[in-house]
C-alpha cells in the first residue's frame, strides 16, 4: 500500500462525516486545471485564462449561483492568483494628485468645476501641474466631493 493511499485511509477514519459533499463540478474542474499555487508566469496567465472563462460562462448562465462547486472553485483558483500576485507585483505608488486626476477623467470634470472645492481655479491648475500639494482642507473637500474616503489622497 503506497504511502499516500494509507493517508488517505487514515483521513478517512478520522475526518468528520458531517462535512458537506463536494460537487461533481468542482471534481471535474480540479481534475481539469489542479488548484496548486502558482510560481511561474505561465501559470499565471493559464490560471487568469480559465478564471476569465469561468466569469464569461457564469455571466451567461446562472450555473455559477445554482452551483456551489464552481464558485468554490473559482474563489480558490482566485485566491491562489491574488497570492502569486502580491508576491510578484508591486503596486505603484498613487499620489493624490494622481487619484484626483483619475476622478476628474471618471467624471469627465474640468479644473473650473473643482475651484470652489479647491480655492480657485488657479490652485487647482498647480495641483494638477504637481506644483502644489493637496493640503487637509483640499482633501476633505475633495473626500466629500467624489464620495470616497480622504485616505484615498493621501
Amino acid at each position: 500500500m503506497s504511502i499516500a493511499k494509507k493517508l488517505i485511509d487514515t483521513l478517512k477514519e478520522n475526518l468528520p462525516t458531517a462535512r458537506a459533499k463536494v460537487s461533481d463540478s468542482y471534481i471535474q474542474l480540479v481534475a481539469l486545471y489542479p488548484l496548486m499555487a502558482i510560481t511561474t508566469s505561465s501559470q499565471h496567465k493559464e490560471a487568469l485564462k480559465v478564471i476569465e472563462k469561468l466569469i464569461t460562462f457564469s455571466s451567461t448562465s446562472a450555473a455559477l449561483a445554482k452551483d456551489d462547486g464552481l464558485l468554490t472553485y473559482l474563489n480558490t483558483l482566485s485566491e491562489l492568483v491574488s497570492d502569486y500576485e502580491k508576491k510578484h507585483y508591486t503596486p505603484e505608488k498613487t499620489t493624490g494628485r494622481d487619484m484626483l486626476v483619475y476622478l476628474m477623467e471618471l467624471q469627465n470634470l474640468t479644473q473650473k468645476d473643482l475651484a470652489d472645492e479647491l480655492g480657485g481655479q488657479p490652485i487647482v491648475s498647480k495641483i494638477l501641474k504637481g506644483e502644489r500639494e493637496l493640503n487637509l482642507r483640499h482633501i476633505k473637500a475633495l473626500a466629500k466631493r467624489f464620495g470616497v474616503s480622504p485616505s484615498v489622497f493621501i
